[in-house]
C-alpha cells in the first residue's frame, strides 16, 4: 500500500498555553468500546462507497491523488468529528475524553492501494481498509483507503470506530465526507479547534466536575446532591479502579485471545429498489426495516431454527444528553422456516413492544447475530466530483456474531450488506436475504459501471 504526503498536511502542533483546553467526555457506556483491545479491535467498523472514477482521473488516465486529499482536507479534515482523539484522565477519576489532535495530519489516515481490483471478485473488507491494521489511539480514529477499480471507477473505504459514533452519526459522518453537487466549491480547509487546545490528563478531572455543575438544574446543590447518590459510591469506585488497572488488563490473554474472540470474516452485498422493497414490506403488514429483520432470520440456514438477532433502538433526541452513541440493543426472535409474511407480522410486533425490551424477560432462540437499517439521503453525494454510485454496507458485528446484516438506502436504491465468519457462505446466505426481500432470483453482487451508464443505481 502507498500512504501518500501532500503539500499542506505536514503534522502541525496547535497546542498553545493560551488556548482555552477542550475535552468531550465519553458517557460511561461507550467506555466499553475501548476498555480492552479485543473490544477495541472489534469496534473498528468498516465500509465501502463506490465513485464514478472520470472526473476522479486526469487525461491520461490516471488517478489524481492529489484531488482526493484536496477533497479530504477541505471535509473531512475540517470537520471537528474527525479531528478529536481520546485522552485518559489522571488517576482514571473521569471517563476518556475527546480532544482535538495537536499533531494531526492527513496523510496519517490515507492509504492508496497500489493494486488496482475488480469488484465481481475484490475482498470487500479489503477495499475497506480492514487489513490495514489497527488504527491507533492518540489519534483520531479514521482511515480512508482508495482503491482503483478494473472498471474505472474507484472504491473509496473508510474505517471509523464504534466509540466515536453509532449508525445515525455514522451516516451524519458520510454527509460530511460527500457533498450535494458534483462541482461544488470546497471551502479552504480550516483547523476547527483553532483557539483551543487539547485538555491535560491533569484537567479533566476539574473541567468534568465543571461542566458537571454547569448542566445541573436549578437548585443546583439539590440537584447536585440527587445526582451524585443517583450511582452507589462502590460503584463509581470500581469504574475508577478499572481505569487504573487498564495498562495491566487491556492486552489480556495475548493472541490466543484476541484469535478466540475475533474469527475471520467476509462479506458481501446487494442492491434493492427502495421504493420496491418497501411496497413489499407494507403488503406483509410491516416496515422496510421489518421485512429486513425478518428477511435475515429466513436466510440463516444453521441447525438452530428458532433464532435471534439484535437490534439497535435510538435515544437520540433534542432533548436527550448529548452522546455519540445513544442506542440500546433489543432483541427480535423469530423461526428460519416459517412463512416470510409471519416473520414479518411477528417482527413488527415485537419493535412495535420495544418499551418492554429491557424488563429482564427471557427471549426465546439462539443468538445469531445483528441487524440494522441505516436512511442517508435522497439525492446523489459526490466525492471529489465524482457521483456516489453504490453503498457497502458492513454491520458493526461483535467477534461471536454468526450473521450480521445492515441495510444504507440511499438515493432511491437499498443497499444490503452481510457478515459472517469465513466458513459460512456469505454470498449465499445475502443472495437469501436479496430473494426474501424481493421475491426474486438473486442477480449477484451488484457493480455500478459509471462508463456505459447501463447500471446507474
Amino acid at each position: 500500500m502507498t500512504i501518500l504526503e501532500h503539500p499542506g498536511t505536514a503534522a502541525r502542533k496547535t497546542a498553545s498555553p493560551a488556548r482555552r483546553p477542550y475535552a468531550e467526555f465519553m458517557k460511561i457506556w461507550e467506555e466499553g468500546y475501548v476498555s480492552n483491545r479485543i473490544s477495541f479491535e472489534i469496534m473498528h467498523t468498516p465500509g465501502v462507497f463506490i465513485v464514478a472514477g472520470a472526473p476522479l482521473r486526469d487525461g491520461d488516465g490516471r488517478l489524481r491523488r492529489e484531488r482526493v486529499l484536496e477533497h479530504l482536507a477541505a471535509t473531512v479534515a475540517s470537520a471537528p468529528m474527525f479531528r478529536l482523539r481520546l485522552q485518559r484522565s489522571l488517576l482514571g477519576l473521569t471517563p476518556p475524553a475527546w480532544v482535538p489532535d495537536e499533531e494531526f495530519d492527513l496523510a496519517r489516515h490515507v492509504v492508496f492501494a497500489d493494486e488496482v481490483a475488480d469488484l465481481d471478485t475484490a475482498d470487500l473488507r479489503r477495499l475497506s481498509g480492514d487489513d490495514d491494521g489497527v488504527m491507533s489511539i492518540r489519534h483520531p480514529l479514521w482511515r480512508i483507503r482508495v482503491t482503483e477499480l478494473s472498471d474505472g471507477d474507484v472504491a473509496i473505504g473508510n474505517m471509523l470506530h464504534h466509540a466515536s459514533l453509532d449508525g445515525l452519526s455514522g451516516m451524519k459522518a458520510m454527509s460530511v465526507m460527500n457533498v450535494k453537487s458534483p462541482d461544488e466549491d470546497l471551502p479552504t480547509p480550516v483547523d476547527p479547534f483553532a483557539g483551543m487546545r487539547a485538555a491535560r490528563r491533569w484537567e479533566l478531572p476539574a473541567l468534568a466536575m465543571r461542566q458537571w455543575w454547569d448542566d445541573l438544574e436549578a437548585p443546583r446543590l439539590r440537584a447536585a446532591w440527587r445526582s451524585y447518590t443517583a450511582k452507589p459510591f462502590v460503584r463509581r469506585a470500581r469504574r475508577v479502579a478499572a481505569r487504573l488497572l487498564l495498562p495491566l488488563r487491556y492486552g489480556a490473554g495475548g493472541e490466543a485471545a484476541r484469535a478466540a474472540a475475533l474469527r475471520p470474516r467476509h462479506s458481501s452485498y446487494r442492491r434493492l429498489d427502495a421504493a420496491l422493497a418497501g411496497r413489499r414490506a407494507r403488503e406483509l403488514g410491516g416496515t422496510l426495516s421489518d421485512l429486513l429483520m425478518a428477511s435475515t432470520i429466513g436466510a440463516w440456514n444453521g441447525r438452530e431454527r428458532e433464532v435471534k438477532l439484535r437490534f439497535p433502538v435510538s435515544f437520540h433526541s433534542e432533548n436527550a444528553p448529548k452522546a455519540r452513541n445513544n442506542v440500546r440493543d433489543m432483541e427480535i426472535h423469530g423461526d428460519a422456516d416459517a412463512p416470510l409474511a409471519e416473520r414479518v407480522a411477528s417482527v413488527h410486533a415485537q419493535v412495535a413492544a420495544r418499551d418492554s425490551a429491557w424488563d429482564g424477560h427471557v427471549v426465546p432462540g439462539a443468538p445469531i447475530g445483528y441487524t440494522t437499517l441505516l436512511p442517508w439521503v435522497s439525492r446523489p453525494r459526490y466525492f471529489a466530483g465524482g457521483e456516489v454510485l453504490a453503498m457497502v454496507p458492513f454491520p458493526a458485528s461483535l467477534g461471536g456474531d454468526r450473521l450480521a446484516a445492515a441495510g444504507i438506502m440511499y438515493n432511491g436504491s437499498l443497499f444490503i450488506g452481510a457478515n459472517m465468519p469465513t466458513d459460512l457462505d456469505v454470498e449465499a446466505t445475502v443472495g437469501r436475504i436479496f430473494a426474501l426481500m424481493t421475491g426474486s432470483e438473486d442477480p449477484g453482487r451488484y457493480r455500478p459501471r459509471d462508463t456505459t451508464g447501463n447500471d446507474e443505481p
